[in-house]
């Protein structure tokens, strides 16, 4: 069966924009020429792909089995035109890079510059978002590799992981909280209002095991944000606590705003790996990111006593 990679572009408009006019207008193209382009990619798959009404289109139960599919086969044709770009120099690389927000702040700027001191012309692109989010971009070719916890792909069976990172996690307020003088137990914590990242977040996982494995009851955050910013900001300048891994607040830290509140706990970790589509090997430019990523883990490691997987 051969497919069309032009139907296949033409499917993913309908499907996103629901509207046989309105794909027909973005594409520059007549309603009955995108019809028939429809018809002749329905006739291949051997099923209808769209429920045809009077306010739109809505995709038929094949046509949202054949979604994610058409999102694959678009991007690694796409990859594969830089790919031959790439050999003819008629483009500079790209590296497309997936990344928790608490691991982001703390290591990409040394990737950066490391990775532009060695190839100048290469563009990274950094997608910010959490695991489960990372692993769909990586199913639909959005990025190339992703630094994220393995937990999300462990039910995927077109993403592999390579261990990266195990680092430890903190409880933290700012220098002046009540429970950032001494000794506490969690039970006290929860007397003070908690920001939290959104559910299903590796970080909200982490501190709800602490908590359940000392036999107490997990926060009820008040506030829930997945922005490191607000996180931080808002524990620098309130009686709120959180939790964070020890890179995403070190330089905090360091400035006297932020501080580990102490526990008679044993640590809590968090593992970071990198994630890949298994099918797709990395073009250079994002070979060349990853490699010096692990560099940059390897000096982070010494820096906060993490400490570093063997890893590719």
């Amino acid at each position: 069966m051969d497919l069309s990679l032009r139907e296949i572009s033409y499917f993913l408009k309908v499907a996103e924009l629901g509207s046989l006019g309105s794909a027909a207008a973005a594409l520059s193209l007549s309603q009955p020429a995108l019809s028939r382009s429809l018809k002749r990619l329905e006739e291949r798959l051997g099923g209808a792909l769209f429920v045809r009404h009077t306010q739109g289109m809505d995709l038929t139960a094949f046509g949202e089995a054949f979604l994610p599919h058409a999102r694959i086969l678009q991007a690694d044709a796409n990859r594969t035109i830089e790919d031959l770009n790439l050999l003819r120099g008629a483009a500079r690389g790209v590296a497309r890079v997936g990344i928790l927000p608490s691991a982001s702040v703390y290591l990409l700027p040394k990737v950066f510059a490391a990775a532009l001191q060695r190839a100048p012309d290469i563009q990274i692109h950094v997608v910010e978002a959490s695991s489960r989010q990372l692993v769909a971009d990586l199913e639909h070719g959005h990025i190339d590799f992703a630094v994220a916890s393995a937990l999300p792909a462990q039910a995927s069976e077109t993403i592999t992981a390579s261990d990266l990172l195990r680092e430890q996690m903190f409880i933290i307020a700012r220098p002046g909280h009540p429970a950032a003088g001494g000794e506490c137990s969690l039970s006290d914590l929860s007397a003070w209002p908690w920001i939290m990242p959104e559910r299903g977040n590796a970080l909200l996982l982490e501190l709800r095991r602490m908590f359940l494995a000392e036999g107490c009851e997990p926060p009820q955050p008040s506030v829930s944000a997945n922005s490191m910013n607000t996180l931080k900001l808002t524990v620098a300048s309130s009686d709120f606590l959180t939790g964070l891994p020890a890179m995403a607040f070190r330089q905090e830290q360091q400035m006297g705003l932020l501080r580990p509140v102490g526990l008679h706990l044993p640590p809590m970790f968090r593992d970071l790996s990198v994630l890949r589509r298994a099918a797709r090997p990395l073009l250079p430019a994002a070979a060349l990111v990853l490699a010096e990523l692990r560099k940059a883990v390897a000096v982070t490691a010494g820096e906060l006593e993490c400490v570093i997987e063997p890893g590719p």
